[in-house]
């Protein structure tokens, strides 16, 4: 099985893949912007302004500290909510009975996230930094989304819904082998994703192809090393070192609207209130 789009999205003309040149500067700042796949509808998009630390025919790798300023979107009727926290047969109706949404201003809470973009792969692979007590936690977490494409100051997605963790500290990602280890992942949202395809915001099979692509990520973890470097922890966090001085960018940023990241979600949330129907393979 190969990695597959289940829909295209509308970006700008002239765009080019991740890993095609030219390519970004270190130091350029970027715009990163996830679009839905209704975004002709409302014209909502989340954006976030992200800076370029290497790009190349790997692919690209960005940051984006703490406290940053970023554009996110909000439901209509649940503008001062997370749309975590919509319920979900609110959120995802067909798309002819929809809710609408709007853009609003948001930050990117945390300590910061680097994200490692592989060329030609529905996916993205995140280093999100936590406080923790005293010091800083780096959580490992895929992000499945739409094939990367890329203009001179942008890049364009959509996310997917569903996410990989790898929350087990007894089964880390990174073996102590150097190998990777995907036993301990967990796939994150399934019960979104089922919703989304149960309550008719889009086809089963879109669900079912994201799912196929996750479960291909793991069990093919050796084929994306380069975007799983244990490196790019120790980048982010002397990044992360570098933005605690920065005006607004010290962890304990709780904009009203802010971006939530992986654990930093209401927990008001139906999670598995809606069976993962659509799936006949067991959670990793």
């Amino acid at each position: 099985m190969s990695l597959i789009d289940p829909y295209p999205i509308i970006v700008p003309s002239g765009l080019r893949p991740v890993g095609q040149s030219p390519y970004w500067t270190p130091g350029d700042t970027v715009t990163w912007t996830f679009r839905r796949f209704d975004f002709d509808r409302d014209l909502a998009e989340v954006t976030r302004p992200m800076r370029v630390i290497a790009d190349g025919p790997d692919g690209a790798v960005l940051w984006l500290p703490g406290g940053t300023p970023t554009g996110e979107t909000r439901i209509v009727g649940w503008e001062d909510a997370n749309p975590h926290d919509v319920p979900l047969r609110a959120r995802f109706r067909p798309l002819a009975e929809a809710p609408t949404r709007i853009q609003v201003d948001g930050t990117w809470r945390g300590r910061g996230v680097l994200k490692i973009v592989p060329p030609e792969v529905p996916f993205s692979v995140w280093v999100l930094l936590k406080d923790a007590g005293a010091g800083v936690r780096a959580e490992w977490y895929v992000n499945l989304e739409t094939t990367h494409r890329r203009s001179d100051d942008a890049l364009f997605t959509s996310d997917h819904v569903l996410d990989i963790t790898f929350p087990v500290a007894s089964i880390p990602l990174h073996a102590e082998d150097g190998t990777l280890d995907a036993r301990g992942a967990v796939f994150k949202d399934v019960d979104e994703l089922a919703a989304a395809a149960n309550f008719g915001a889009w086809p089963p099979e879109w669900s079912q192809t994201i799912r196929a692509n996750g479960s291909h990520v793991l069990d093919h973890l050796g084929d994306f090393s380069w975007a799983f470097d244990p490196e790019w922890e120790a980048i982010a966090r002397r990044l992360a070192g570098e933005s605690e001085g920065a005006p607004g960018a010290d962890g304990p940023v709780r904009a009203e609207l802010g971006a939530a990241s992986a654990r930093e979600k209401s927990f008001a949330q139906e999670h598995r209130s809606i069976p993962s129907g659509c799936y006949d393979r067991e959670l990793r």
